[in-house]
Order: C-alpha cells, then structure tokens, then sequence
C-alpha cells in the first residue's frame, strides 16, 4: 500500500483494497488481464477453459466469453490457446490482436507490419 500521511489518501486506498477482489490464479505466461464487468461494472478478470478464454467477474461471479473481430474481415479472431501469448489471429487475413484492442489498434499494427514488409531486412 502506498506510504502517506494523509489520512483522506489513506481511506481511500483501504477503501479501494478492501473492496477490489483478488486476481485468480492464473498461468505466469498468461499475464493478468482485466476489464469492467458488463454487468456491475466491477472488476472481471480474464480466465481461460477448454473453449477459451472467458471474463469472469471477481465481484457479481458473471461470466461471458472474451471476443475479438477482426475490423477488416467482420469474422471473430481465433482466440490464444492456454498458456500461449495473448494473440488473436484472425482465419482469413493476416491480422492480429491482444485482447482489448480496439478495430483502430488492430489496423494500426497491420499497417506497421505493412511498412516493415515494404521496407525488409536492414
């Protein structure tokens, strides 16, 4: 917790500790990953089964599967398998994603492997 003397500051960060749920065990590849629950707007965490990954809220328990379009195809991005780094691929173009990309940040980094292609190796 953070060191302070202001007892305001302090409340708030005893406030905020006490009422933010702790992060589930995950795999050290996995990285943690959060977002807001649709439903209370709490804090989810991103989980992984068998079928994928999944946000699972720490507060409500509400559970919904973690998604990714690709912008350019309209087709869902195929999603990191367990234990994998967090990349989404899309099936039918070269496109990737982390999770929480937005369509602009996808066509961003497909831009910059474009350029990078273009120019080749130094």
């Amino acid at each position: 917790m953070a060191n302070t003397n202001d007892d305001r500051l302090r409340a708030q960060l005893i406030e905020y500790a006490d009422t933010t749920p702790e992060p589930p065990v995950i795999s050290p590849r996995a990285g943690i990953v959060t977002s807001g629950c649709s439903r209370c707007q709490r804090t989810a965490w991103r989980q992984h089964d068998c079928e994928g990954p999944l946000w699972v809220c720490g507060t409500c328990g509400h559970v919904e599967p973690v998604t990714v379009e690709c912008p350019h195809c309209a087709v869902p991005m195929t999603p990191p398998a367990l234990g994998t780094p967090d990349l989404w691929e899309c099936p039918t173009c070269p496109r990737v994603a982390a999770t929480g990309d937005r369509p602009q940040d996808i066509e961003d980094r497909e831009r910059k492997r474009l350029g990078a292609a273009r120019v080749g190796p130094a």
